[in-house]
């Protein structure tokens, strides 16, 4: 092989790969607790209570959802029933 190349060769794997590398190295890996026991267990509270909160918002939108449905159910059975009447008294009248 040609020197020009290897060259794309590493240009190539260097491109791919460096996205990856600034990526693992800028963004936190996970959370780093304090070394002391009280601030350490204040921040794994904290971060208790934020999942706590992220799964009673999402359980609010489900909620709302299911209301909406619910909401849409009975209107078209309010609807139905007008018709039904409506139609009963065309039949009997």
């Amino acid at each position: 092989m040609k020197p020009l190349a290897y060259t794309r060769i590493a240009s190539g794997a260097f491109a791919l790969f460096f996205p990856v590398l600034v990526g693992c190295s800028v963004l936190p890996g996970g959370t780093s607790y304090s070394s002391d026991p009280v601030v350490a267990e204040q921040q794994r509270r904290i971060e208790t209570l934020r999942a706590e909160l992220k799964q009673a918002e999402r359980d609010t939108e489900y909620a709302e959802e299911r209301e909406k449905a619910a909401k849409s159910k009975l209107k078209a059975a309010e609807d139905e029933l007008k018709v039904l009447k409506t139609a009963a008294g065309r039949r009997n009248g």
